[in-house]
């Protein structure tokens, strides 16, 4: 039997996006026999790491969501514990939103602050035409989006 190459986990510090797998092994938040059996059980399902990480019950989704927010340099926010403007939501289809997991929270001075599941997936670029504002991201857990959006499309329809 060929015996496996074990996966060099080592966080490089030049990197603009470091691997998500190498931040939760350098935050401690995964050891690095976890993210071989994750990587293992990911390996041409085309799953996102995240997902496979949870399953597994190796982490939350919150542990994701803050090391994807770290990963991007950009602010984690709990969207349980704030409100989301429906003026702001507003900016964009919530059809587009639930697809692209993503919400726009509320208006800035700067323009529009919208919460993202992963920056990666869903580019800025994507939410300005989406949006049609100037746009600030932060990442949000997909859970707590998907919650927003039906609490909203509930409010709409009454």
């Amino acid at each position: 039997a060929m015996t496996k190459l074990r996966l060099d986990h080592t966080f490089f510090e030049n990197e603009t996006r470091p691997h998500l797998g190498a931040l939760l092994v350098q935050s401690r938040l995964l050891r690095p026999e976890q993210l071989d059996q994750a990587l293992d059980a990911q390996r041409g399902t085309g799953r996102r790491l995240g997902d496979v990480l949870i399953e597994l019950g190796f982490l939350f989704e919150q542990d994701i969501s803050r090391a994807i927010a770290l990963q991007n340099d950009v602010p984690y926010l709990d969207l349980q514990a704030s409100s989301v403007d429906k003026r702001a939501a507003s900016r964009m289809r919530a059809d587009v939103g639930e697809w692209l997991r993503a919400i726009p929270v509320r208006f800035e001075d700067d323009g529009l602050l919208v919460a993202v599941a992963d920056p990666w997936e869903t580019p800025r670029r994507t939410l300005v035409a989406e949006t049609g504002c100037k746009v600030r991201i932060c990442v949000a857990d997909p859970s707590e989006i998907a919650v927003a959006w039906s609490r909203l499309l509930r409010g709409q329809r009454t």
